[in-house]
């Protein structure tokens, strides 16, 4: 008993360097938004029937409201950007705090992570999966002649185009009516994001509170200037990078807690409790608003930008939570099988859409209805086999290249970033030596014109050219310890990235 006692209480050191949990939730986030779009090309309802549960008292138990309901996950997928790239920042800005206030005041004892790397590093994961999915489609799916008779090529082009350089959210056109993949809308919201992340993170680290306000009034003055008056038209307003600033700064502050959380909290059986708790009572808040809200809202789309801000506090209690709590409930979130699913999400994600909607298209599982909908007139049975196997596909395909084409690019990208840096600290390094030979062959010179006045006093004070030799043994000693150029630093006294 007290050995099930203990390893039920037992809460472990929480390390930010890799905080499991965030594996789980990532990999839930995805897969709740597949299972949404999953169902939109199935019509598999009811997948757990609640009638023996109704004879106890129990009305609904159903679990179409999670499917459902399944996009609104997206903000999850959101704000765990924010959060997990503003960790190393945040890991900066909480060295030694005397108090957790301490954290949210603002400076860096340490240098920021640099903005270079950071767009190098964005590059590797984002580019190869993408650039990928674009070229299959402009090979194999998307033709000239899908775009209409009224200059087709012009408007191919133009779709081409906005989503190599990730402007496709611009215009309507190229987001709700293009030929290519749609769920890479996200990706032109993270790529907005990623631009000026480097100077949000550094305005964060100075003035954190005021940083996460200026954010989330940006969210909020596009909300009543835009949103309010397209209500009627939210389609393409509703997922503008704006009103997700607000998701991301409580990404970033986030991030700032858990950091002053992990460094200054004593994590034992108590603290577990209190964040165990934390967590399962944020569950049940997320689930009363998005079951008994959005679910059953007229306007879902109006619905959740209304209630995105709210939403994705929740989801931050929640992280928090799960990120302190005891050690069976992060196993629940982090394990072989979720770390697994988290490493392919973002080949998940970008191809599971696709999968669908061509698995169907092919008749994979066959199919033959008259009304050409079988998600409609195939029957259960059809419904069951087609989501098992879009399922098993999506993931094998996201697997593959995951690890037979992403992660070797990514390596390759990093692996070559990690030489050109390693050439320029050289190009640096020698730069610096050369101006120091240089400052030193300038301070040794003798000035050619000499006044008569200073003739004359070398001839009043034969004894000044006896001391000649101890001043340049001096003058050598000095140039060995480092001190010849007083005041302009050594290259080893400077930080090259």
């Amino acid at each position: 008993m007290k050995r099930f006692r203990d390893a039920f209480f037992a809460t472990a050191e929480t390390d930010i360097k890799h905080i499991g949990v965030l594996d789980g939730v990532r990999a839930f986030s995805v897969m709740l938004v597949c299972g949404f779009h999953f169902w939109q090309q199935s019509w598999l309802w009811d997948l757990y029937k609640s009638d023996i549960l109704q004879k106890i008292g129990i009305a609904d138990c159903g679990m179409n409201w999670i499917f459902s309901t399944g996009y609104v996950w997206v903000d999850m997928m959101i704000l765990l950007t924010g959060l997990c790239l503003f960790l190393p920042y945040a890991d900066v800005m909480t060295d030694n705090p005397e108090s957790l206030a301490d954290a949210f005041k603002g400076g860096a004892k340490r240098k920021l992570p640099p903005a270079g790397k950071f767009y190098v590093k964005r590059v590797a994961r984002i580019f190869p999966s993408y650039y990928l999915c674009i070229a299959v489609f402009v090979a194999f799916f998307v033709r000239v002649a899908d775009y209409g008779s009224f200059e087709p090529k012009a408007a191919y082009l133009r779709d081409l185009i906005s989503h190599l350089t990730f402007t496709h959210m611009a215009d309507r056109s190229t987001y709700l009516y293009t030929r290519y993949n749609g769920v890479l809308w996200t990706v032109g919201v993270e790529m907005a994001f990623y631009l000026i992340f480097p100077l949000l993170a550094y305005l964060f680290t100075k003035a954190p509170v005021f940083t996460w306000l200026g954010m989330n009034g940006c969210s909020l003055v596009y909300y009543l200037a835009v949103i309010m008056k397209h209500q009627d038209d939210l389609g393409f307003y509703i997922n503008q990078f704006p009103t997700f600033l607000c998701v991301f700064a409580n990404g970033m502050m986030a991030a700032l807690f858990i950091a002053a959380l992990a460094k200054k909290l004593k994590q034992n059986k108590y603290t577990g409790l209190f964040f165990t708790f934390l967590a399962l009572f944020s569950l049940y808040f997320i689930r009363l608003a998005v079951k008994y809200g959005l679910a059953t809202s007229k306007t879902g789309q109006f619905w959740q930008v209304q209630n995105r801000f709210g939403l994705s506090l929740l989801f931050v209690a929640f992280i928090i939570g799960a990120s302190f709590s005891f050690n069976w409930f992060r196993a629940v979130f982090s394990n072989p099988v979720t770390r697994f699913l988290a490493a392919i999400s973002f080949n998940l994600y970008i191809w599971h859409q696709v999968i669908a909607v061509k698995f169907k298209e092919w008749k994979i599982p066959f199919w033959d209805v008259e009304s050409g909908r079988p998600q409609q007139d195939a029957g259960r049975t059809w419904q069951w086999k087609y989501t098992l196997i879009i399922w098993a596909a999506s993931i094998a395909l996201a697997a593959l290249i995951t690890y037979l084409f992403e992660k070797p690019l990514h390596k390759l990208i990093m692996k070559a970033y990690g030489k050109a840096e390693k050439l320029a600290k050289s190009k640096r390094a020698v730069r610096e030596i050369v101006k120091e030979i240089r400052a030193e062959n300038i301070s040794e010179e003798i000035t050619p014109v000499e006044s008569a006045a200073a003739r004359a006093d070398k001839e009043a004070e034969p004894e000044a050219k006896a001391e000649g030799p101890e001043d340049k043994a001096a003058e050598d000693q000095a140039f060995e310890d480092g001190n010849d150029i007083p005041g302009e630093p050594s290259v080893e006294d400077e930080t090259i990235y």
